[in-house]
Parts: structure tokens; sequence; C-alpha cells
């Protein structure tokens, strides 16, 4: 056998804590720490203080983006964690939004709208597989046997409704003689006018108008105090569109009739969300059977849902639902069955910004532990 010779010895002696420290550290790491990082992990047991952690994600987007004011809201395990607020209401006065500010909520709006048919539903009022001809009269011949979960799905086939006339049955008059974009159920395509029809179901169904039945069936029980169309407060965010010299404030009237509120033009509070969320989390409105119901694809293929979008990812079932406007901005997200959500409400004075759908991936990975990347599926319009 060769002999280590003498200089040898001594250099491995001299290393010999250094290697041991090495080892040492080697044991102590974990092994998801050490290989390179595919998926984000579920929250580790060390406590951070959650507003503190939305801060470091929200606020580089708010400044890169320019946004005007932004509120936000976070529930972990059915508690909520986060409710705050950045910025301002207006940039012509002071005050920070917070959770009681109202904003436009866009076409968050058709989520809303979503509940408040499936609340119809749960009561056999009604049937996510019924053809819309069974409700609803003067439509296109073509519409009549598309399904009402195609509908709210944003499978149904109808085409994009340009034109902004007056009234709802003018709207269909204007559709007569359009083909439809592509068979109903075998493709998704965004369309606002899906929840035009759908808030006209509401009210053939239930005998009354939208907002009536939205302020009496969903508002009301569920304490939404602050949720509407046409509500002045003194805390409400103000959006803004370029001017000549400086961003000019949004009047947010609705181009054509009041058909497009079910679409797009409700308001809303983080707080009045949060309600929302915990009603569905508690099945305040309507039994768990019509709750899956209304998370769940009506396509295997086809991200749409009732209302909403669905992604996975791994275990995890996750729910959104964005919306997108002038000056406007929201995004909800639920994981199914797990009692984690946000909302995000946010004013902007410029058009081009970038919805911060990565920073609400964030918050739910970073806040409620839910295994999802910056680069993982969320779909939404």
């Amino acid at each position: 056998m060769l002999e280590i010779s003498k200089k040898m010895r001594q250099l491995f002696v001299m290393k010999l804590p250094l290697v041991a420290t090495a080892l040492l550290v080697l044991i102590s790491t974990p092994l998801g720490a050490l290989a390179q990082k595919q998926k984000p992990k579920e929250a580790s047991a060390v406590a951070v203080d959650p507003a503190t952690v939305a801060d470091r994600i929200l606020l580089p987007a708010i400044k890169e983006n320019e946004f005007v004011g932004m509120a936000v809201g976070v529930v972990k395990d059915g508690k909520v964690v986060v409710r705050k607020g950045y910025g301002a209401r207006s940039l012509t006065a002071e005050g920070v939004p917070d959770a009681d500010t109202i904003f436009y909520i866009g076409s968050l709006s058709k989520a809303v709208t979503a509940v408040g048919f499936m609340r119809l539903v749960d009561q056999g009022k009604a049937s996510l597989s019924d053809p819309i001809g069974k409700y609803l009269k003067g439509l296109p011949k073509s519409w009549n046997r598309i399904t009402i979960a195609q509908v709210m799905s944003h499978q149904s086939g109808i085409p994009q409704l340009e034109q902004k006339l007056p009234t709802f049955e003018e709207m269909l008059v204007s559709a007569q003689t359009l083909p439809l974009t592509f068979p109903p159920g075998t493709k998704q395509e965004y369309n606002n006018f899906n929840f035009a029809i759908t808030g006209k179901l509401i009210e053939a169904i239930s005998g009354m108008k939208y907002l009536d039945y939205m302020k009496q069936e969903v508002f009301g029980p569920l304490g939404m105090t602050r949720t509407g169309n046409g509500l002045e407060d003194a805390n409400e965010a103000t959006s803004y569109r370029p001017g000549k010299s400086a961003p000019q404030a949004i009047d947010h009237r609705i181009k054509g009739g009041e058909y497009g509120i079910p679409s797009g033009h409700l308001q809303s509070t983080v707080n009045d969300l949060l309600r929302l969320y915990e009603g569905l989390r508690r099945h305040a409105l309507f039994k768990a059977p019509t709750m899956q119901q209304m998370i769940t694809r009506v396509q295997p293929n086809l991200s749409g849902t009732p209302g909403w979008f669905e992604s996975s990812s791994g275990d995890f079932s996750i729910v959104c639902k964005n919306g997108a406007g002038q000056g406007v901005h929201s995004l909800m997200t639920f994981v199914a069955r797990r009692g984690q959500a946000a909302v995000l409400l946010w004013t902007s004075q410029k058009p081009g910004t970038r919805d911060p759908n990565r920073e609400m991936k964030a918050l739910l990975n970073q806040i409620c532990g839910i295994p999802i990347g910056p680069n993982d599926a969320f779909d939404e319009e």
C-alpha cells in the first residue's frame, strides 16, 4: 500500500474542519434547496407577516405600471390575513384606498352575475343544460338550442356584437342574420354578450330586474352593501385615461343599455368581494353540489366554467376571473375547497399596463402556500 507523505497528512489535517463543516451543511440542507427549483414549495412553518409579504410583492408592480391606487385582500385557511390599500384613491385628492373603497370591477361582474344565476339553479328554477330559447324570445334561430352552460362558459359560438345599441331587443335584431362563430360547445371565445344574455335569463326566470334580484338574492344576504351600479361615495377610486397635459378622470357611463351591467359594469370593494368568497366557501347562497357545478369546466379541454375559469396546479384547482377596462382592473382568485383566496382591485392612468397576474400567483404561493409558479397556467379573459 502506498504510504501518505508527511506533507499530505498535514494538509489533510488542516482541511479536516472545512470538510466537516461542508458535510454538516450538506446534511442539514433540505434536498429541495439543493436541487434546481421546478415548482414553488408550500409555505414553510416560519412565521412571516402577510402584509409585509404583500408589500414586497405588490409595490414594485404598482411602481412599474404607475397604477393610481390598489386595494388587496388575502384569505388563508379561511381567515383574512391581508386587507390594505396602496397609492391614492384619486390624483387630485388625498386618501389611500382601503378595503371599503368602491372600484369598478369590469368583467369580474360576470363572475358575480354567475353567482346570482347559480342561486336559481340551486332553487330548481333552471338548469345549466337548459337551452336559452326556453326562457328568451326573439333570439336568432341558431341561438335557441345553445345551453345556458355554453353561454356562461364562453362556448356559445354567438358572434361578437361590437355595436352597442340602446336595448337588448335591438341587439338581438342586429344579430338575426349573423352566423355562429363556431358550433356551440366546440370552442371557447370570450364574448361580453354572453353575460348580457345571462343577465336577461336571470330577469326572465326570476321575474325581477337584474339589479333588484342581485340585491335581494346575493348582495343583501351576504352583507355586500357597497356593491351595485351607479354608486357614488366619498370613498371611491377614480380611474384615468391619458389627456393632452395630464390624465383625465373617466366617466363610466354604460355603452349601450343596462343589459351591459351584468357583463362589465358592477362596482364593488375588496371587503364585499371577500364577503362573496366567504359566502361561497360556507355555501351560504347555495349547496355544495351547486358550487361544484359553478367551478367545474363545462368541457374538460376548455378552461371555462359557468362564470369563471379553472386551472390546475398539482392537486390544487384554482378558480379565477379578472376584469379589465379603460382605467379599471380587477382580479379575484380562490382555491377550490382550500379556504385560500385573493382579491386585487386597482386603477390606472395610462393604457398598456400589464395586469399583476404573476403578483397574484406570488400572493397565493408566498402567503397561502399554494404551489403555483409565475409561469403556471392561470386562465382569465
